[in-house]
């Protein structure tokens, strides 16, 4: 194949992959929207990490940069809370996949669980424990255990839309 025709491709792969990104971003941001009983689900960080175990290539980076500053944009959080965190995450799980788990639903599931789970606890401890709130058991419950669950429900479907990216793209990714 053309190696002009093969970087236009990843070039379009990449490009859908960060529109993705931004519509996931949008529906995140939208007020209500999916919420059950105050539990609002975080779209990006179970998609990036499904993204990261399903690509190995360095070009990812750019996707996961865009969603941790996107998060933070509608969190209203410095530069850098969600994005640092998120960018470890996903090359942790890079290297689980590659090394030491088989990528499928449940370990998809499970990765995206544990990284929404460790990221919103991070920012739990900043912004509620280190702030002096009152109560923070209850909080810590709905804003972190019950929205990592949520968030959860959803990686299944972006290993599907993942899959099915890739598929599209297959006969370009192979040399």
């Amino acid at each position: 194949m053309n190696s002009r025709k093969l970087a236009i491709e990843k070039t379009i792969k990449y490009v859908l992959l960060c529109l993705v990104v931004f519509v996931l971003y949008i529906l995140q941001g939208t007020p209500g929207f999916l919420s059950l009983f105050g539990v609002k689900p975080v779209f990006l960080i179970p998609f990036c990490i499904n993204l990261a175990m399903l690509e190995d290539e360095g070009y990812t980076l750019i996707v996961y940069v865009m969603a941790g500053l996107l998060f933070e944009l509608s969190a209203g959080r410095i530069v850098g809370m969600y994005t640092i965190p998120l960018i470890i995450a996903c090359m942790v799980c890079m290297v689980m996949v590659k090394f030491i788990f088989k990528p499928n639903y449940r370990n998809s599931m499970t990765m995206s669980f544990v990284s929404t789970f460790i990221i919103l606890m991070l920012d739990f401890f900043f912004s509620y424990v280190l702030a002096g709130y009152k109560g923070i058991f209850a909080i810590f419950f709905k804003t972190v255990f019950l929205c990592s669950v949520y968030s959860t429900a959803f990686s299944v479907l972006y290993y599907k839309l993942i899959v099915a990216i890739q598929s599209r793209f297959k006969k370009y990714n192979e040399r």
